[in-house]
């Protein structure tokens, strides 16, 4: 007997394919939507999500209630900080208070002081300064900070943005050659990149020109021993144990700190006015859209970003926030930024030119921010084309071909460059398996992108296949790469030998964790309240799942996407109604009545009102408490009687 959870979106509602059922029949028609069942001699079939291995959390009581005594905070707030490696009660008040008081001293970072006295050389002297930055996010926000101040103190300050389709990545020849056509800078600044750039480098010292470079990316070459270069994860050792969790914008805005210091000892007025705390906006976007870990200083970084975020200074950000739909002096949450917000800006790097969001974050004419912000919305609709059209020509190839496989590599030379980075990252999320997506450069090139599931790290695994690769680089989870066409097949092989040995010693199981079981009444705004002393949430402090028991929907799930891929439920909570949405799990529709659902919680804020908002990760037939058994894998087929 095999059920086939067939849903198309056809006239009526949602047709179910069921092989040796013995009837089907329409149950009732509510709003439109017919809710079907298949009956098989005396049971009836529903199809579950089965995708996820639902596990409570284990703390220790001890730790958690000494916790909640000393912090006067609520049991689950205590028992998550538990869980989290916070069972101390002074680095627990510390993870809570992010205050800017506790950032570090930016000359512990290695050679910041020697380049930041590079920079106070360079305002003295008025020299001309080129400052070029990487196209994704968090290129471009460290552009943005690297030229604003240095405007600020007066510099005649350049910047650049790597040209994707005829300029390649990074610090390449063909970006170099247009900066100097423009004249040749004293001081050039590469910005995310160049670590292992040594041949442009050379180049550049060869014109007469200084180059500094600032960048978080991991050496796969042997350092520049006489480069200003700021980048923990580039000289290793203790500096990488202690600042190589920052992305390029947080070690920029830590060089723009060391700036003001020694500017201020110099008793420069300007750097006594510059407002230091104003510029966390982008530091907090490029933080989280680089996915580096929100913990130490980086969770100081983005708590207070998303503070000037609520009621930003720069035209830009406003207008930005606006074409993303969000309320003006509203709360806005790490995952706000990485979902409305980071794509648009993204968006031009892949499809056009990345200088436009530069421009915007830079510039003080309200008019022109909000024309380049209309525009980066209209490129981030066609760059979601393109990448969906690709995600599924992908998918298809994956499900023929990667059954057995443990790992994922894909080429195909018509696929846009712009976009498979993004495709690579759906696909992984998808099927569970580190994932390498490429498509044709110049030549007889193969470039693209790799992403990792936790628990490997992507930047060793392609190390152990760097005789099959050109150039590579980038962190444990995301990496660029490329190589010879006529590598790609032993490279895809050698790729699946290495990722299989990892994973006979590395767990990377689908394990969803619940952080506490809830009654539907427990839903409400207080709940929410605790929980965002905790937040911002993301890479290195998740957002927490909840499992809610005993869950009976008010009316059907509405369906809605382009291809009908999600669903939006109420059920009642404590406040009234609770609203909730359920991304990309339409496919496993209908809803078991009752059911536990696994989700995550929120407060939405529409035209002035506040509500809660739950997001379901996953959902199951409703299981008493006694019946739950940690760790256990929810069934993919659930058979009830009739």
């Amino acid at each position: 007997m095999t059920v086939s959870p067939r849903v198309s979106p056809a006239k009526g509602g949602w047709r179910w394919a069921a092989k040796g059922a013995r009837k089907f029949f329409l149950d009732r028609e509510m709003k439109g939507k017919v809710v079907a069942t298949a009956e098989f001699c005396s049971y009836s079939i529903v199809v579950m999500c089965g995708q996820l291995r639902w596990r409570d959390l284990r703390v220790n009581e001890d730790e958690t209630e000494k916790l909640r005594q000393f912090l006067r905070v609520p049991r689950i707030s205590a028992k998550l900080l538990a869980a989290r490696g916070h069972s101390d009660p002074r680095t627990a008040r510390f993870f809570l208070e992010p205050h800017l008081r506790n950032l570090e001293d930016p000359f512990n970072v290695l050679l910041l002081r020697e380049t930041a006295e590079r920079l106070v050389e360079a305002l003295e002297r008025k020299e001309t300064v080129a400052v070029i930055g990487d196209y994704d996010v968090d290129g471009i926000t460290s552009t943005a900070l690297m030229a604003g101040v240095l405007r600020y103190f007066g510099a005649a300050v350049r910047y650049y943005i790597p040209r994707r389709f005829d300029e390649g990545y990074g610090l390449s020849q063909n970006v170099l050659a247009r900066a100097f056509a423009d004249g040749r800078p004293d001081l050039l600044i590469a910005l995310d990149c160049a670590t292992n750039s040594l041949e442009q480098l050379q180049w550049i010292r060869d014109r007469g020109t200084t180059p500094i470079v600032i960048d978080h990316h991991r050496a796969t070459r042997p350092i520049d021993g006489n480069l200003l270069l700021v980048n923990p994860n580039g000289h290793g050792g203790a500096d990488g144990a202690r600042h190589g969790i920052f992305c390029t914008g947080g070690l920029v805005f830590k060089c723009i700190y060391g700036l003001l210091k020694l500017l201020r000892k110099k008793k420069n007025d300007l750097a006594f006015s510059y407002d230091l705390q104003a510029q966390l906006d982008l530091v907090a976007l490029a933080t989280v859209a680089d996915v580096v870990p929100l913990t130490g200083e980086n969770r100081i970084f983005v708590k207070h970003g998303l503070r000037e975020l609520e009621n930003p200074r720069r035209v830009g950000m406003r207008a930005i926030i606006a074409q993303g739909q969000m309320e003006s002096g509203s709360p806005l949450s790490a995952a706000d930024l990485s979902y409305r917000i980071c794509p648009r800006i993204n968006a031009s790097g892949r499809i056009a030119d990345a200088t436009l969001p530069v421009e915007m974050f830079l510039t003080e004419s309200r008019e022109r921010a909000e024309a380049i912000a209309a525009q980066l919305t209209e490129m981030n609709a066609e760059r979601q084309r393109i990448e969906s059209e690709i995600t599924e020509e992908a998918s298809r190839m994956v499900e023929a071909d990667y059954a057995d496989r443990n790992s994922i590599v894909l080429f195909n030379d018509r696929w846009h460059t712009g976009v498979i980075g993004i495709v690579a990252g759906k696909l992984m999320q998808r099927y569970r398996k580190p994932c390498v997506v490429l498509s044709k450069e110049e030549g007889q090139m193969a470039k693209g992108s790799g992403r990792c599931v936790c628990g490997l790290n992507l930047v060793d695994l392609l190390s152990k296949c760097s005789q099959h690769l050109g150039s590579w680089g980038g962190h444990p989870l995301a990496a660029g790469i490329g190589m010879p066409i006529s590598n790609v097949d032993r490279f895809r092989e050698a790729f699946e030998v290495h990722v299989s040995e990892a994973l006979k010693i590395i767990d990377v199981a689908n394990d969803l964790e619940i952080a506490e079981w809830l009654n539907p009444e427990d839903i409400s705004q207080s709940l929410v309240r605790q929980l965002r002393r905790l937040e911002p949430f993301g890479y290195g402090n998740p957002q927490p799942t909840f499992g809610v028991q005993n869950v009976r929907f008010l009316i059907p799930p509405r369906i809605f996407g382009s291809r009908s891929q999600h669903f939006n439920f109420t059920f009642r909570g404590r406040d009234g109604p609770v609203w909730g949405v359920a991304w990309g799990l339409a496919k496993d529709l209908p809803l078991p009545q009752p059911c536990d659902i696994a989700v995550r919680l929120s407060v939405s804020c529409r035209d002035g009102c506040r509500r809660v908002r739950v997001e379901m990760v996953d959902f199951r037939p409703h299981r008493p408490p006694e019946n739950r058994k940690g760790g256990e894998r929810p069934m993919e087929v659930s058979v009830c009687s009739l």
